[in-house]
């Protein structure tokens, strides 16, 4: 039987996803982002959209910090989800000392070039606006302007 004809409460049998969902609440970074990792697993195994939702749904709950993003990030880098790649550019769009972080900014940007290949043109209409109306210095808007640019082709 393949995972993507698994019920939701099979997965959660068989993975005992309850722990994972008690470890998201932790305080330990290194528990969180084991979970995080495992649940973004999840979803990418099952290409479940409610699985997909679930982990938006957290991102929503839990993120506060520029760290906590890129926690999140690394979590489901590997993850190819337009919509949480969305969610993550609106909050870094927010925050002018985005660009002190430039391991984080070539990964993310990276990992969202490659997806907008895939992304429908709302998405990538979408994505352009949310660049286009970040508070950051035009030198890291052309940046990502000009990244996801190349990668059209």
């Amino acid at each position: 039987m393949n995972m993507e004809d698994l019920t939701v409460e099979e997965i959660c049998r068989r993975i005992n996803i309850q722990t994972n969902l008690n470890e998201l609440q932790s305080k330990n970074k290194k528990k969180r982002n084991s979970a995080l990792t495992t649940l973004a697993t999840i979803t990418q195994l099952t290409k479940r959209r409610d699985a997909l939702y679930a982990l938006c749904g957290y991102y929503f709950l839990e993120i506060e910090h520029i760290d906590d993003i890129e926690l999140f990030f690394d979590a489901i880098r590997n993850l190819d989800s337009i919509e949480l790649l969305k969610l993550i550019l609106k909050d870094i769009s927010e925050d002018r000392n985005i660009f002190r972080r430039r391991v984080f900014i070539d990964d993310f940007l990276r990992k969202l070039s490659t997806s907008v290949i895939k992304a429908d043109e709302k998405d990538r209409n979408e994505i352009i606006l949310l660049i286009e109306n970040s508070v950051w210095g035009e030198k890291l808007k052309r940046k990502f302007l000009y990244h996801l640019d190349i990668e059209k082709f």
